[in-house]
């Protein structure tokens, strides 16, 4: 009878290229982290106390943009694209919370499509913060910039 050797373990990374960052938004520290696989981009948000526990997830699929969407103007990059739709996963019991996760969302995905036009990976965000009035601090050019900066290039 023969036995069987255990294969050997070899410990490795995690299996998706990540990124990391951290700042200040309204006095509290902020981590953005942004996880790249395949088929989406994992980017999350997390503020104390709630870091480490994500209440409101949010799905930007950047696949069906449309290249003529794509705004000219420089000034009008800022704004959200129209032909993105953000849709709440998991979370979103307030109302107003939601409208503003999603449209951070919207903000996000339109920042990486002005960086990369061709990218087709769903966007998922995962905030992990405190209630309305950090969501809205979230919400700008600042956080924006952060998040396409975290990505750095695209990682395949």
């Amino acid at each position: 009878m023969s036995t069987l050797t255990a294969p050997a373990i070899l410990p490795s990374p995690f299996p998706a290229p990540r990124n990391r960052t951290t700042g200040f938004v309204n006095s509290l520290l902020t981590t953005i982290e942004v996880l790249s696989f395949t088929d989406k981009l994992l980017i999350l948000i997390s503020q104390p106390p709630s870091s480490g526990r994500y209440i409101h997830w949010v799905h930007v699929p950047m696949s069906t943009s449309s290249p003529e969407h794509a705004p000219q103007d420089p000034m009008m990059s800022l704004l959200p694209r129209t032909d993105l739709t953000a849709t709440t996963l998991l979370g979103g019991t307030k109302r107003e919370e939601e409208v503003v996760g999603q449209t951070l969302a919207t903000v996000i995905a339109s920042a990486i499509l002005a960086k990369q036009p061709r990218e087709e990976r769903a966007l998922v965000l995962g905030l992990g913060v405190e209630g309305f009035c950090t969501l809205t601090s979230l919400n700008g050019e600042s956080l924006r910039d952060a998040c396409v900066a975290t990505m750095g290039e695209r990682m395949d």
